[in-house]
């Protein structure tokens, strides 16, 4: 074989591939898959970039009047007329009192009017490129923000789709049934709400491809997505939306309403509490353990086991930084063997547990540090970690993962089931861990378990899972090299929080007027909840 490889000193087989180029990458653990399932579970039709309830009933017109003044089957003639209603939009939001936040090609728009003090708009140069491509235009995803945002979320709420034979072509679907709210009557119900007058005038727009400061502002209100109209059937429409099943298309025996259930306990924890944040209410979740007067909910218990994933993967994270960290102030960028990597910092955190009066030495086992460390909870701990660094944040981290264990030890089996009923554990997920292989440890010496924990659980796991997302590309997460039981410092990550999707449905509501801008129940939306917990 060999005579085959080198022929008069040239290769003639390929080289094994190109360069290996670093990048920032996400979820350096792969522990976040379990949150992320969690809450598409229990918030589908929505994600964490659908920032406005109105674009929904706005997309379901848009492509209904293309289908009615243009209708041609070319993508890329409903592309150009997607692209350019989206940034007529953008454009019009300028001119908007209040919060104009989460329109796509908003900062575009301000480009425009405020740095370059346009008062004419050109939409094609702001949609497209000379050479008809999109990057450096308003928004670089050919299809914009509906294909890049929106399509997805849209489709799985059953009121836009792909026609079939026809890729690339989208429309908004046609009434079926009463139970299921259609594109069709979004559509209709959002030509409602605008003039006229105002309709010809965005078209005009479209067509010419130009639109002026003064035609801008005289779409308002009409065309204000920030808000949908109070007392209209728009609005109906798209509160019936949010609390009809969750796939509305599917044909199921038990359908899921796990999103109007969410919708009902967040108004609730608002009504209560008169605040709200997304962790606020996520936190009240995890607080009551998935339990509502004493009883098991599905959905508050859905809630409670998606936070405590995010406890576990924010401590695991956290001692991935603070290791890294570690390897960086003692080291730069030179090389160091693991062993006494993984022994330093090791030795390091035993000490900060003595300083702070949890053991007396090393040899003390895991039951000796859980029983001195009961009376922590789960936020200090986090909080604590989020602000240190260095061997305090990875001696924190353990302790956040210690806390979880030990506030929910009870629950396991309970969250364990209820995850495997649900088809949302991942590779990595926590109740696993804990009910096999920790219960197993916890009479070994709390310097071995961390020592072990670090090695295996966070150094060769995160050399794992980099290497699991190269598949064949050539580009790395790789946040560190390994080499001959060496390892030499690339990048760091920040341990975060994932996004629940509450924080939108909570923007959600608001645009549709059952929360106030305060944080407290309009009287529309206390009617709603009325409604909800008599269903």
């Amino acid at each position: 074989m060999a005579d085959k490889v080198i022929k008069t000193n040239e290769s003639i087989v390929p080289f094994l591939g190109e360069r290996l180029s670093f990048i920032r990458g996400l979820d350096p653990l792969g522990l976040q898959n379990t949150s992320d399932t969690t809450f598409s579970l229990l918030l589908p039709g929505l994600n964490n970039v659908t920032g406005r309830i109105r674009y929904y009933s706005f997309y379901c017109w848009v492509l209904d009047i293309y289908s009615k003044v243009n209708g041609s089957t070319n993508p890329e003639e409903q592309k150009k007329f997607i692209r350019r209603a989206e940034f007529i939009i953008a454009l019009a939001s300028h001119y908007i009192d209040g919060d104009r936040s989460s329109i796509p090609g908003s900062n575009y728009a301000i480009l425009e009017i405020d740095i370059n003090k346009k008062t004419e708009h050109d939409l094609q140069s702001s949609t497209f490129k000379p050479d008809g491509t999109t990057r450096g235009s308003y928004w670089t995803y050919p299809t914009g923000a509906f294909g890049q945002y929106y399509y997805g979320s849209l489709r799985s709420i059953g009121i836009i789709t792909e026609r079939e034979n026809q890729a690339g072509i989208f429309v908004r679907l046609n009434k079926r049934n009463d139970d299921v709210i259609s594109g069709e009557e979004l559509a209709e119900a959002f030509d409602q709400n605008i003039s006229a007058e105002k309709k010809q005038l965005f078209l005009k727009a479209i067509n010419t491809g130009n639109i002026n400061e003064e035609e801008l502002k005289s779409l308002l209100p009409d065309f204000n997505l920030t808000q949908v109209p109070n007392h209209s059937r728009e609005q109906d429409l798209l509160i019936k939306l949010l609390i009809q099943k969750d796939y509305p298309l599917r044909i199921e025996e038990e359908p899921y309403y796990l999103r109007k259930q969410t919708i009902k306990h967040l108004l609730q924890f608002i009504n209560n509490n008169g605040e709200l944040t997304d962790r606020l209410f996520v936190y009240n979740c995890y607080n009551t353990k998935g339990k509502l007067n004493s009883l098991t909910d599905s959905c508050l218990m859905g809630w409670y086991y998606y936070q405590f994933n995010e406890f576990w993967h924010y401590a695991n994270t956290s001692t991935l930084n603070g290791t890294l960290a570690f390897l960086e102030n003692t080291v730069g960028p030179k090389w160091m063997p693991i062993y006494q990597l993984v022994t330093e910092v090791t030795q390091d955190v035993i000490q900060f547990y003595i300083d702070n009066h949890f053991i007396q030495s090393g040899d003390d086992d895991v039951n000796t540090l859980l029983t001195n460390v009961s009376a922590l909870n789960e936020f200090d701990c986090f909080n604590n970690t989020s602000q240190t660094r260095l061997i305090e944040k990875v001696s924190n981290a353990f302790l956040l993962m210690f806390t979880i264990y030990l506030n929910n030890k009870s629950q396991l089996i309970e969250l364990k089931e209820y995850s495997e009923n649900n088809e949302l554990g991942k590779d990595g997920e926590p109740t696993g861990y804990f009910i096999t292989q920790f219960n197993a440890k916890k009479q070994t010496s709390i310097y071995k378990f961390i020592f072990d924990y670090i090695y295996v659980n966070v150094i060769y796991r995160h050399q794992y899972v980099a290497f699991r997302k190269i598949r064949g590309g050539i580009q790395s997460t790789q946040k560190f090299i390994i080499e001959d039981l060496n390892i030499r410092f690339l990048g760091n990550f920040e341990a975060t929080y994932t996004g629940p999707r509450v924080g939108n449905l909570i923007a959600f509501l608001k645009d549709l007027s059952m929360v106030a801008p305060e944080n407290t129940l309009t009287n529309s939306g206390k009617l709603l909840l009325n409604n909800l917990q008599e269903q």
